[in-house]
């Protein structure tokens, strides 16, 4: 470059080596509303704790609402206030390529004034093109994500990632969201939600030995979706996870994997313990209607120690499409992580809240990356960085991806970095393994190094 070198000034060749995860956290737009404090609070904090980069933090400004009205936003302030701008910031940044979900932080609506209404994260799922209001409210419209089954001995389609399901889709591919957790009328305190997120971080890999309970009964909120639990818990036990399918709510017990149930008005802490990583929900109305005081919130199976739960935003009507199927479980033991999981369980999810830590996954495989090549002083030319797993069998990771300052930057087993067209400061760069199969676990590493010039 004519009049500039490339000086060293102070370099750092910080490396940090992260857990697995199937969908990775620069694989996701975190949102955070800069109208709460709170809100700001948690996405910075689940940002440090998964290794979201930087780049994919964007901060909108949604308005709060008023005590005792409902936590919705209109269709317009919707476009106008989230979707344009979150779509706008990920393209400047250079992340629309491959940003595979959207996660959302704490004080955002729950629902959008549609004809009939949908909750937030079912508005972003159709990216902002809703379908027929009839397969909305009757819950006929199919997620092109739903793994099945439809019915009693129906197949059901192998577990995936979320990359695996994109080369497959392509255009077609819907935009997954969760929502961290709900601090509004009814919800929980900034110190659960961040307890929360704690537990799902915590699972990570563990491969727990708790057990599922998916308990039947005679409201309508079990029986129509009981008919799922005979062949999801016979698959769990391939799987090595135990299940107990059964009238009793498990009071008293602390091994808790799972909780599918269906009443109005249930007492999550009667149980002893959820285990970290625990999704637990009770298909009811209005479990995510947070200005009326009817039926249980699903903030209180948060409170009482779940990392997962849901709730619809406007009456279902007992229909099991609008809610997660027991098959959840079995995506999760697959080693999806949990917002994975919950799409590919859900056959209509337009009117439903998903809360909790969208990337726990408890059945996550492990590896360590080693990353080398990063200058230990300040860039002078190019440099050649490269990745490899510690491990013995390396061919389960036979891919390759690298990521500079949050950008693809390319694949294979190295990365040559031309210094030289870099600006002036502290760079990162992110070395991502994949792992075979339709559950593309991931294992990454990350470094920095600095770009210092001055004028001859």
């Amino acid at each position: 470059m004519r009049g500039t070198a490339i000086l060293a000034a102070a370099a750092g060749a910080a490396l940090a080596a992260r857990p697995a995860t199937a969908l990775g956290p620069h694989e996701i737009l975190l949102l955070a509303n800069e109208n709460s404090t709170v809100s700001l609070a948690v996405a910075k904090q689940y940002a440090r704790r998964r290794g979201v980069p930087p780049q994919n933090l964007v901060r909108l400004r949604v308005p709060l609402p008023a005590a005792g009205q409902p936590a919705q936003i209109g269709r317009e302030e919707f476009t106008r206030l989230i979707w344009e701008p979150a779509q706008l910031a990920a393209r400047q940044r250079g992340l629309a390529g491959h940003i595979l979900a959207w996660v959302y932080s704490t004080d955002f609506p729950a629902a959008v004034r549609t004809q009939p209404v949908v909750s937030l994260q079912g508005l972003t799922f159709v990216r902002n093109r809703l379908p027929d209001a009839k397969d909305i409210e009757e819950g006929r419209y199919r997620s092109p994500l739903f793994a099945g089954p439809n019915f009693p001995a129906a197949p059901a389609h192998a577990s995936q990632s979320f990359d695996a399901l994109a080369e497959w889709l392509g255009a077609e591919m819907p935009l997954p969201s969760m929502t961290l957790g709900w601090t509004g009328e009814r919800g929980n305190t900034l110190e659960e939600v961040l307890a929360t997120l704690e537990r799902g971080a915590r699972s990570d890999g563990t491969r727990p030995t708790g057990t599922v309970y998916l308990v039947t009964g005679d409201d309508i909120r079990a029986t129509c979706r009981q008919w799922q639990y005979p062949a999801a818990a016979a698959e769990l036990a391939r799987l090595g996870v135990r299940a107990v399918v059964g009238r009793e709510f498990p009071a008293g017990q602390r091994d808790i994997l799972g909780l599918m149930m269906g009443l109005a008005d249930v007492n999550p802490a009667q149980a002893g313990g959820y285990l970290p990583g625990a999704f637990a929900e009770h298909l009811t109305s209005a479990a995510a209607i947070f200005h009326s005081a009817n039926q249980t919130k699903l903030t209180a199976w948060i409170r009482a120690g779940a990392t997962l739960s849901a709730g619809a935003v406007v009456e279902p009507y007992s229909i099991w499409t609008k809610f997660p199927s027991a098959w959840f479980f079995v995506h999760y033991a697959a080693g999806c992580t949990a917002m994975e999981s919950f799409y590919q369980s859900i056959r209509c999810p337009l009117q439903l809240l998903l809360v909790g830590d969208p990337l726990a996954q408890p059945w996550a495989r492990r590896a360590e990356v080693i990353l080398s090549g990063l200058p230990q002083e300040p860039a002078t030319g190019t440099f050649k960085l490269t990745a490899r797993v510690a491990e013995s069998d390396r061919r389960y990771w036979p891919r390759w991806n690298y990521w500079l300052d949050g950008r693809w930057a390319g694949a294979g087993q190295g990365l040559e970095v031309r210094a030289a067209e870099l600006a002036e400061g502290r760079h990162s760069v992110r070395a991502v393994a994949y792992g075979a199969g339709l559950v593309r676990a991931q294992v990454f590493a990350e470094g920095e190094f600095v770009v210092a010039r001055r004028e001859r």
